[in-house]
């Protein structure tokens, strides 16, 4: 029906106006605060969400007004329609009987109802508060202050942007790192640059209204002016260190000091990888010497590098050198390369006594000045035939070999023992088999002194043999036995040479450490404590366990048992024996002189003085601790020594972590004395740039009346 159809849609409309009618000037109030906060960009993309969070609850809102409304309206509203208005909705043809006569009755009656208003009432009260909300916030964003806004590079906007007032509208710095150090260039919008040292900055800055000229002046040096281009100024320079500089243009407010930070080029580094120790001694038969070294750079090394060899020939003041350069190639990485190579010791001519040091010389790819660094130095030493001089590094000591062939000798009896087992009485096997346990005991007890352990009985001292000592050679599995070996003899038939313990008869040199063995007490001497390393050490603990073993069968008439331990005892010290030769410091500890003159003489001058010298803050630092607690009166906003605070960062920038940031906020507090906030972070600044006074011994209060009557009475 047409009469129906207009009553849904007037009702419709007017919801829709209500819900604008309310939510619309909410919207303009936010734009209005986001405006004033943010700027325009911001003010227009919080608008449009609004906008569309207002379409979404009109739509809402004229959902509700569909033909279930109307009917239910209407049935209200009009009672000639019998509570019947659905059937004016429906279809006359799908109707019969008592329906199609009810629909034709309302139809006759369907005039008097096409005069009703069924829109809904307008929601004046809510209207009114919309609009009068929207208005005093408005209002107030309008004429509110900007307070601690900050332009694009951090300076001090102005708090109302007057037509007169230049301003700084937009800013694009363009850093172009220099070439050899593989970045790209970047932008950014902030005038604080950090890039690496050598870069060029170019500033693109926007000001409104246009000014008659714009500079960047730099504190203690020229000033560089900008080029107007196209509504913007311009202008670039390239930079090696780092510097302070602040925007200046004609109507400009006096901006802050900003910060270009110049990363410095490091040097390359080198770590030596092959061999693993500075000092190397070369084995008899060794032909060459394989080299091997890692080079890391910030920005990249060069793929060359210089191998420096120096071969040493003579001794004591007759020493010559000859020099000669190796080039190496690296590969790897560009911040990381390895350079190795294998050298050939007859091409060097390295003779016995003679040193072949080895150092590399690496650069890196910083132009157009490479810096160079010289690597680590290694040494390849060509011992003498002699054996190491004292001149060297230290004392050469051979230590253990005597004791090797004991055991040896230990199991060569055991072994003919066994053979002889089924010729020889029960009585005399267990005899000669409990006098193996017994060498077998009196060598563990020697080798135990190394370990720090003490005898088990009254026999014989540690000898270590001295520079007269004839060396004695560890026999091998695969050599032929000695004489003694083929025919076994009791063991009360021993001579002085087949390697056993034998007591008193055992020669010692008259050295102090044969003293010490024949009458004192040692539970353990210098030479076992520091002669081994750890590993060493552990061996010989693992060989006097397999001594230990050996023994406890030997004595029970089981030398077949014991011969695994034995021949494992002689194994690990074999093993030991590799670490026989120790090098001990020849360096004395510097005692100072005693001076004998001032003996008995009563003086105490320079002993010690009278009194202890009280602590005080060294002068250097009186400016930056005066301006300190001076900044730390919360609230007040007094002169600040800043002029002394400033030549004072000069005086010290060589030992202060960021000069240039505390320079800066000098510059800040002093431009605006008012800001707290400038004040507390200059405070901070200052509080890591304060050297830590050292620590000093505080003064004892003064007596009291009481006390110093005490004081009194014990004089």
């Amino acid at each position: 029906m047409a009469a129906l159809a207009r009553h849904l849609s007037a009702a419709r409309q007017r919801s829709l106006l209500d819900t604008l009618a309310i939510g619309w000037p909410i919207v303009m109030a936010i734009g209005a605060v986001a405006g004033r906060l943010a700027g325009v960009g911001p003010a227009c993309l919080l608008m449009a969400a609004a906008a569309l969070i207002l379409s979404g609850i009109a739509w809402r809102r004229v959902r509700r007004f569909d033909q279930a409304w109307l009917v239910q309206v209407l049935d209200a509203r009009v009672p000639a329609f019998e509570d019947s208005s659905a059937l004016l909705l429906r279809d006359s043809d799908g109707l019969q009987g008592l329906a199609a006569l009810q629909q034709q009755r309302l139809l006759d009656r369907l005039a008097g109802a096409a005069a009703l208003d069924l829109r809904p009432a307008w929601s004046w009260r809510w209207i009114a508060s919309a609009v009068g909300a929207s208005l005093v916030v408005s209002v107030t964003a309008a004429v509110w202050p900007r307070q601690n806004q900050t332009g694009p590079g951090g300076e001090s906007a102005p708090s109302w942007p007057l037509p007169d007032k230049t301003r700084l509208v937009g800013v694009r710095l363009r850093v172009t790192p220099p070439a050899y150090t593989g970045q790209r260039p970047f932008d950014q919008t902030g005038l604080d640059v950090r890039a690496p040292a050598g870069s060029t900055i170019e500033w693109i800055l926007s000001l409104r209204p246009e000014p008659a000229s714009v500079n960047l002046s730099f504190p203690g040096q020229a000033p560089m002016n900008l080029a107007p281009t196209d509504r913007k100024w311009a202008g670039s320079r390239r930079f090696t260190a780092s510097a302070l500089y602040r925007l200046e243009a004609s109507g400009l407010p006096r901006q802050r000091l900003h910060q270009l930070e110049m990363i410095a080029d490091l040097p390359p580094t080198v770590r030596m990888l092959t061999p693993d120790r500075t000092l190397n001694l070369a084995s008899a038969d060794q032909a060459h010497w394989d080299l091997s070294f890692e080079a890391r750079d910030d920005y990249g090394v060069a793929n060359s590098a210089m191998l420096r060899l120096t071969v040493t020939r003579g001794e004591g003041e007759m020493i010559t050198t000859t020099e000669r350069s190796l080039p190496l190639t690296g590969h790897g990485t560009m911040r990381l390369k390895r350079f190795s190579t294998r050298l050939d010791l007859a091409r060097e001519r390295l003779e016995p006594g003679n040193d072949l040091i080895a150092q590399l010389v690496v650069w890196d790819n910083r132009s157009p000045s490479p810096q160079v660094v010289e690597g680590p130095a290694v040494i390849l030493r060509q011992p003498p035939p002699g054996g190491l001089s004292d001149g060297l590094d230290g004392m050469a000591r051979q230590i253990l070999p005597v004791y090797f062939r004991s055991q040896r000798q230990i199991i060569i009896d055991a072994e003919a023992l066994i053979a002889q087992r089924a010729r020889t009485a029960p009585d005399v096997f267990l005899e000669r088999s409990n006098a193996l346990g017994s060498d077998q005991a009196q060598l563990r007890l020697r080798y135990g002194q190394f370990m720090g352990e003490e005898a088990e009985g009254g026999g014989p001292g540690l000898a270590i043999p001295t520079n007269d000592t004839p060396t004695l050679d560890l026999p091998t599995n695969d050599g032929p036995p000695p004489a003694a070996a083929t025919q076994p003899e009791p063991h009360h038939g021993h001579s002085a040479d087949d390697g056993h313990d034998h007591g008193s008869d055992t020669t010692t040199f008259g050295q102090m450490g044969d003293v010490v063995a024949q009458f004192g007490h040692a539970h353990d001497t210098g030479d076992a404590s520091t002669l081994f390393d750890p590993g060493t050490r552990s061996t010989l603990a693992q060989a006097l366990d397999a001594m230990w073993a050996s023994e406890r069968a030997l004595r029970q008439g089981r030398p077949k048992e014991a011969l695994p331990h034995a021949l494992k005892a002689l194994s690990l010290l074999k093993t030991a024996q590799q670490a026989t030769r120790i090098y001990l410091a020849r360096t004395p500890s510097k005692i100072p002189p005693i001076d004998l003159s001032r003996r008995l003489s009563g003086k105490r001058n320079g002993i010690r003085p009278d009194r202890f010298a009280t602590t005080t803050r060294a002068p250097d630092d009186t400016p930056a601790m005066k301006a300190w607690q001076a900044l730390g009166q919360t609230g007040k906003s007094g002169a600040l020594p800043l002029d002394e605070l400033a030549r004072w960062v000069v005086n010290h920038q060589g030992r202060l972590a960021d000069p240039l940031a505390l320079s800066a906020q000098i510059d800040t507090v002093r431009n605006e004395p008012n800001c707290l906030e400038c004040r507390q972070k200059l405070r901070a600044l200052l509080w890591t740039a304060l050297e830590r006074p050292p620590v000093g011994v505080l003064r004892r209060s003064p007596a009291d009346a009481g006390g110093q009557r005490y004081l009194d009475a014990l004089r």
